[in-house]
Order: C-alpha cells, then sequence, then structure tokens
C-alpha cells in the first residue's frame, strides 16, 4: 500500500525507448502506487500521418519513417484521465510530450547510456520487434527527446538506479513524502524530501 504524508503532485517521467520507464512504473505500481505506464493506457495514444489524420499502427520502422508518421498522446484524454486521481506518477514518451507539460506539475527526463539502452531493446519481451529494428539493427525510437530536455532544462534521472531511488528523486520536490509498504508488510520505505529509509518489520 501506499500512503500520502504530505502534498500530492502530478509528476511526468518521459524518456527514449528502452530507458526503463515501464518497468519503473510497473515496479512502483506493484507497491500501491499511481504510477502508470502510458503504453498500457488505452485511448491515451495513436500513430498520425503529416495531415494529423490516424493510421494504423505502422507494421514496421521503415513505414513509420517514410511517411513521416507520428507517435502522439491525446491531450484531453490525458487531462481526464490525470483529473481521476490526486496524485499520479506517469511514465512515457510521444512525439508531442513538450505540448502536454502543463497538465503536470513536475517533469523528469529519463536518462540511460547507449550500451545499456540497446541490451534493455533487445532483451525486451513486450516490445514491438518490427518497430525496434530496421535492417538488424537497433532503431532508438525519441533520441532528439534529450537534446530539447536539455533546452528547457528539465531535471535528468539516471535510468540505471532502481526504481525505489528513483521514485526517492522524483518525489522530493516541494515537500512531497510518501510511505510505501510492500503487500506483505514486512519491508516499509519511508520516503521523505528525497531521503529514503528502510524498516524490515520481520516476519
Amino acid at each position: 500500500m501506499a500512503s500520502i504524508m504530505n502534498q500530492i503532485m502530478k509528476i511526468l517521467v518521459f524518456g527514449q525507448s528502452g530507458s526503463g520507464k515501464s518497468y519503473v512504473a510497473n515496479e512502483l505500481k506493484k507497491l500501491g502506487l499511481n504510477a502508470f505506464d502510458a503504453d498500457q493506457i488505452t485511448g491515451l495514444s495513436a500513430w498520425y500521418d503529416r495531415n494529423g489524420q490516424k493510421v494504423p499502427e505502422p507494421k514496421s520502422t521503415v513505414e513509420a519513417l517514410n511517411n513521416q508518421y507520428s507517435f502522439l498522446w491525446n491531450r484531453r484524454f490525458l487531462r481526464g484521465f490525470l483529473s481521476k486521481f490526486s496524485d499520479v506518477f506517469f511514465f512515457g514518451g510521444s512525439g508531442n510530450v513538450f505540448n502536454l507539460f502543463d497538465l503536470f506539475d513536475r517533469v523528469y527526463f529519463l536518462k540511460i547510456d547507449l550500451q545499456t539502452q540497446n541490451e534493455r531493446i533487445q532483451k525486451s519481451t513486450t516490445r514491438n520487434p518490427q518497430l525496434d529494428f530496421q535492417n538488424n539493427e537497433i532503431v532508438i525510437w525519441g533520441q532528439w527527446l534529450e537534446e530539447e530536455a536539455r533546452k528547457k532544462n528539465i531535471p535528468f534521472v539516471d535510468g540505471t538506479l532502481t526504481p525505489i531511488e528513483i521514485f526517492s528523486i522524483i518525489s522530493s520536490v516541494m515537500g512531497v513524502s510518501y510511505k510505501i509498504a510492500t503487500k506483505n508488510e514486512r519491508t516499509t520505505f519511508c520516503i521523505s524530501n528525497g531521503r529514503e529509509s528502510t524498516k524490515h518489520q520481520g516476519l
């Protein structure tokens, strides 16, 4: 379970493909937090052509690039989704993510080194391999996101940290404080203003 101790917020963590967004979101969700992987939210995202018309998911990287398709989030849908929760930790990325920052109280960029990124994409069992590889070479979606994030002075978070360590960082702003307990209640993580402590309650 997770309980809010102080101020609540809506926080966005975005990054390139393979940076660990889905993994961190799912691990935090297991702890009872309102953590969401954007790719798992039906109705949020879709592919669009250059004229803004919705198109089926491309069958390959070549199709997506040659037709200049864009993977976008629906602003109205996202606003409505976020309004259902008092606090939200939202993980994902899209071609229009920078235009949606105003829907969040805080935004972070999940940074990962290229070698680790490639290894994660190759080992992934949930991704569409037709969109991750071209001529047997890995395609990194969203490479431009890092450059834009730097221009906008978005705080970077090390994607090689554990989910709890990442959570400690992204929840450390504006007096946010959380208490997280694992399902068996034997271990409790107390995070307050970025400082993490762990209490083992015994069997």
